[in-house]
């Protein structure tokens, strides 16, 4: 809507203003925004109903009522510690117990999905066995966020993911721990290809969002006659190709940093 707004009022004006330039601008923004988290949210419903079906489970483990309320105490605990867990137990617990589903980069633990790369904004960077009664595998957590409230700056947040364990499972939850160190020390690579096709795609994208600039550049002088698609395809080629080439740049990084150490 912003953006229809903004084009219709420049083509009436035959000029841009201010405002059409910040709701043009705002609305491409907002639309791939709203691109990049409905993907998001469609990538993360097809990951979890791969681990139910059991297409990419690695590892799993029903853990009963009473293993559960025993790992709610334990992990209590932790938390009074200033140790809180990503998880939050659950208060009531089914009669049918609680499942636990591993895959080779991530957990669901009921229906709670946390991911588990080793790269990227989101990432583990420690891989324990608790060997409590019941047993709990331990994960570091790191989060990269940034903040502009007066200079661009980027942290990270620290914290801890721990996973109850079944009482008969401690060996299932052993090469569970194993997998992930490994993958820590770089002797397993999971997916591969995964950062690779995303520097393919940031590249070929901003190589076609640059062309799409550049026709808008060259057609700058019919941008009356052509109702201010050069002025649009200028902008939104411009803003995109820049997009493209940080996802490949950050990509490569991500991918570097997974080969062995």
């Amino acid at each position: 809507m912003m953006i229809w707004t903004g084009v219709r009022d420049m083509t009436a004006l035959g000029h841009e203003t201010g405002s059409t330039a910040v709701r043009v601008g705002a609305g491409l923004f907002l639309l791939i925004l709203s691109t990049i988290f409905s993907l998001n949210f469609l990538w993360g419903h097809r990951i979890v109903e791969n681990l139910r079906s059991g297409r990419t489970r690695y590892s799993s483990w029903v853990v009963t009522p009473t293993d559960y309320d025993r790992f709610r105490q334990i992990d209590g605990h932790f938390a009074n510690r200033e140790e809180s867990n990503d998880y939050r137990s659950l208060k009531a617990v089914p009669d049918e117990g609680v499942e636990v589903v591993f895959s080779r980069d991530g957990v669901l633990i009921g229906d709670r999905y946390f991911g588990l790369a080793s790269t990227g904004l989101n990432r583990f960077d420690k891989a324990a066995m608790i060997r409590s009664d019941p047993p709990m595998l331990e994960f570091g957590m790191v989060t990269t966020s940034a903040t502009n409230i007066s200079t661009l700056r980027f942290f990270r947040i620290h914290s801890v993911l721990r996973v109850p364990v079944a009482s008969d499972a401690a060996i299932q939850a052993e090469k569970v721990a194993g997998h992930f160190q490994a993958v820590l020390r770089g002797e397993v690579i999971v997916h591969p290809d995964f950062w690779k096709r995303r520097i393919r795609f940031g590249l070929v994208g901003a190589a076609v969002c640059a062309g799409l600039a550049g026709l808008g550049f060259l057609l700058a002088d019919r941008n009356d006659e052509l109702d201010n698609i050069p002025l649009f395809l200028a902008v939104a080629g411009t803003i995109m190709a820049i997009g493209g080439l940080i996802l490949a740049l950050k990509s490569w990084s991500f991918d570097r940093s997974r080969r062995p150490r």
